[in-house]
């Protein structure tokens, strides 16, 4: 359980095992993944807590409600995080909602979720991986694919990469073709970047960015994808050609931005807001993943007696990729050293 505030207050909970209800599985969870989610619940006073945070996890199921037939006990699962999403690929309906707030989500030996939100464990994908795959892929995936359009020589900005959504932008728009150029905090990172696939980029603190990164890649970008927003955006919007289109995933930077209203109209441009992703869209991911070799990039791997030491390296300037929390021994370990 975790309590409001900055830093948070963890707690831990003996609880009974849940149950599954009808239509619904218990996991025993195995991994699990923190996400800027549970940054933005634990330092929000107005969360109802305590609250068992987590979105993201992989595990096996340990027991299935009335009616359930699509998954077995003992299977190896990922969680899809995505709740109440109900209406087709464009938006979902207001019963939308995401796991680990305010359900209790999946920093816990266990976790109920809906049948319907747990696929196989992709095969060649790691425990780690697998819990660190499903929120920020999916997020990534619905941005650089559906949202973006990336595609075959499809030139794309990812800002702020070095983040877990921002890192699975870079390489899902790269795998299906995309030219890819990111802005980044650090040489380092970005040297780390071109080695997952981006043509180049800068980093974010130099002046005029947007003018440099059009230079390097020979025209304005058919797509961006952002969360920063604030005074990002400007910026932003003026790398992009005719046409193209300002995807935003979040506001880390700030909830508010000023931008030059002719910059959109006058050039034909869109703002496009996303969160999470479909059904259709998670399997879309995962099938993705099980044809292509790159793998989610993981920071660290903490046991989840030291969540806190995991909360600390989420909000680490240097942190690049996921940070992962293991909760409980794989199927067939023998213990780990």
């Amino acid at each position: 359980m975790v309590r409001s505030g900055e830093p948070p207050l963890f707690q831990p909970v003996d609880a009974a095992d849940p149950v599954a209800g009808a239509g619904e599985v218990v996991v025993r969870v195995v991994t699990a993944a923190l996400n800027r989610r549970d940054w933005w619940i634990w330092r929000d006073p107005a969360t109802r807590v305590p609250v068992t945070l987590g979105s993201d996890a992989a595990g096996v199921v340990a027991a299935v409600g009335a009616g359930v037939e699509s998954v077995r006990v003992g299977a190896e699962v990922v969680i899809n995080p995505t709740l109440g999403w109900a209406g087709g690929e464009h938006v979902p309906t207001e019963a939308f909602d995401i796991l680990g707030s305010p359900r209790d989500g999946t920093f816990a030996d266990r976790v109920v979720v809906p049948a319907a939100n747990v696929s196989a464990r992709p095969s060649d994908v790691s425990w780690e991986q697998a819990a660190a795959l499903s929120l920020a892929g999916l997020t990534a995936w619905r941005a650089a694919i559906t949202c973006a359009g990336a595609g075959e020589d499809r030139r794309i900005l990812v800002t702020g990469a070095g983040s877990g959504v921002a890192t699975f932008a870079v390489q899902i728009a790269t795998a299906v073709g995309a030219r890819v150029w990111v802005t980044t905090s650090t040489d380092a990172k970005l040297n780390r970047l071109t080695r997952l696939g981006a043509r180049g980029g800068v980093v974010y603190s130099q002046p005029d960015w947007g003018a440099r990164l059009r230079e390097a890649a020979g025209g304005g970008f058919d797509a961006v994808i952002d969360s920063w927003g604030a005074e990002g955006w400007p910026e932003a919007l003026r790398t992009l050609d005719w046409g193209g289109v300002l995807v935003s995933f979040g506001d880390t930077g700030g909830e508010t931005s000023t931008i030059p209203v002719a910059e959109v109209y006058w050039a034909w441009r869109r703002i496009v807001g996303t969160t999470m992703g479909s059904p259709e869209e998670y399997r879309a991911l995962l099938e993705h993943v099980a044809s292509h070799t790159w793998r989610p990039v993981i920071d660290s791997v903490h046991e989840l007696s030291d969540i806190d030491s995991a909360a600390r390296r989420l909000v680490d300037p240097d942190r690049f990729g996921k940070v992962v929390l293991r909760v409980s021994d794989p199927p067939g370990a023998q213990g780990r050293s």
